[in-house]
């Protein structure tokens, strides 16, 4: 009985020195990537922060260095809500350091908003409405064009492979391509095709870029990117069982049901996983914005840019820099926590 006792004990034993054995060689064989993601990214991303909180230029190391504390984050989230009353002047309620971004009346009073950058602040409204306004309809044309890709016709595999075009066409390119069809005049393809149908006069042609900078961004990403959420969302109904289609046939659902009630919840981790990719790649765009509408309208990316290379601030945009990681980090754990995405 005392020798099944000790058998019975020392299996255990035997059972966690290979668990350690095997940790131990998984670290090992771990360590190389370790060291390159410490080498080609948290060095990086350590410098950056480091560099937040001081004014060191860019390309200019013969320029003396000075640590500045806050500084640099203080005026990109210094923001002020006051009352404007008619016949004050501005300098007697803006705060030093502060530019005006807008006022507005509101129950018949005047108020002002200032900032101690408001290109930034622009900036982030820019790219907090192009994210939610691109994402959200690529995300049901791309769902759109999934449903129909996914079912059965003549000319599938063609319709596949050509709607993969816009996708497969470098971004720089695709914008430089959409700035020309989005010129003011009749020159530009969009402009000709709406007086072709009349829907506008040659005469009143729409300025694209200049009128609507943020719905020309839009059209450019939502072309580009439809593709993409269609085929990740294309890869999700092709795992969904025919059989339970087939079931609810029997029982007399019909398409709607159907959709809400089998393809909608069996897509939803799908649609999460592409929400994710989207949201995250549209919140650091950079070339659709440059391209598009050069120093008119900033995105967070294309602002931290100008603050770098422009404006030669190396530590102000590396605050920048922070800032944007931040604001993607929490969009990453709103999604996580709404749709309750788990991390085991």
């Amino acid at each position: 009985m005392a020798v099944a006792t000790t058998t019975a004990r020392a299996a255990p034993r035997g059972s966690s020195t290979l668990t350690r054995r095997q940790a131990r060689l998984a670290m090992i064989m771990l360590a190389p990537t370790f060291f390159v993601l410490i080498l080609v990214a948290f060095y990086p991303l350590a410098r950056t922060f480091t560099a937040s909180f001081t004014d060191e230029p860019f390309a200019r190391p013969e320029v003396a260095v000075n640590h500045v504390g806050l500084a640099n984050y203080q005026r990109l989230l210094g923001v002020q809500f006051t009352l404007f009353p008619e016949g004050t002047r501005l300098r007697d309620v803006i705060a030093p350091g502060y530019q005006r971004v807008s006022t507005f009346e509101l129950l018949g009073a005047r108020y002002l908003i200032a900032a101690g950058d408001p290109m930034w602040l622009q900036a982030v409204v820019n790219t907090v409405l192009f994210t939610v306004i691109s994402v959200a309809l690529e995300l049901v044309i791309g769902l759109i064009v999934a449903l129909v890709v996914n079912t059965q016709f003549r000319g599938r595999g063609v319709m596949r492979a050509v709607m993969l075009i816009p996708w497969a066409i470098p971004t720089a390119i695709s914008t430089v391509l959409w700035r020309y069809m989005l010129n003011d005049n009749t020159t530009g393809a969009l402009n000709a095709l709406l007086s072709a149908f009349g829907i506008i006069e040659p005469a009143n042609s729409l300025a694209w870029r200049s009128q609507y900078p943020l719905l020309s961004v839009v059209i450019v990403d939502v072309w580009k990117t439809v593709p993409f959420m269609a085929l990740l969302l294309l890869a999700g109904l092709q795992i969904i069982p025919h059989d339970l289609y087939e079931a609810a046939s029997v029982d007399g659902a019909n398409i709607a049901q159907r959709f809400f009630r089998i393809t909608l919840p069996l897509l939803m981790p799908t649609i999460i996983i592409a929400l994710i990719f989207r949201t995250l790649d549209a919140l650091r765009a950079f070339d659709v914005f440059y391209i598009l509408l050069p120093n008119t309208t900033r995105s967070m990316a294309t602002h931290n840019y100008e603050m770098m290379v422009s404006s030669y601030q190396y530590g102000y945009a590396s605050a920048t820099g922070v800032l944007i990681f931040m604001i993607i980090f929490a969009f990453t754990i709103l999604y996580m926590s709404l749709f309750r995405v788990e991390t085991d």
